[in-house]
């Protein structure tokens, strides 16, 4: 256990010093393969053109779970899933969101595809959970109620 810490360490200090140098710059290291305005798409279809894609199934193997109902929208528990072999990005949307594309995750090789977060809403709301494997752009969805009031964004 110890060495592997020492190893984390010594890693983590090494990519420090190549960032401070100017000699590895952090799209180096987590390769941009996606628009970097991602986070302005206004809805999936938007959010999937900009990833490179075009075409979005609607699929069962991608799932989303969270609460029927919240008293508030400051936090909301979400987790999303997909049984899709190979998946390597997922990303949450929410409809009616100010700004509707919420969370990006890039999921390493060799990972179980599956998150949980906290999400903002600011009202009752379709959530989207879009999922890439081999190319190709997934989708599932859950909805989830704000109790009147109780919006977190605005």
């Amino acid at each position: 256990m110890q060495q592997t810490r020492r190893d984390f360490l010594h890693a983590g200090t090494a990519l420090s010093l190549a960032f401070a140098a100017g000699a590895l710059k952090p799209s180096d290291l987590f390769a941009a393969d996606w628009d970097p305005q991602l986070f302005n798409a206004k809805n999936t279809a938007e959010a999937v053109l900009r990833m490179g894609g075009d075409v979005v199934t609607d699929s069962p193997l991608v799932t989303l779970s969270g609460p029927e109902l919240v008293g508030s929208g400051f936090v909301v528990p979400l987790s999303m899933q997909s049984a899709i072999p190979n998946t390597d990005f997922m990303l949450i949307v929410v409809q009616k969101n100010p700004i509707p594309v919420t969370a990006a995750f890039r999921i390493p090789p060799g990972t179980e595809p599956a998150i949980s977060t906290r999400i903002k809403m600011g009202e009752t709301s379709t959530i989207y959970g879009i999922a890439r494997a081999e190319g190709r752009y997934f989708v599932g969805s859950t909805m989830i109620k704000v109790r009147a009031g109780g919006g977190g964004c605005g």
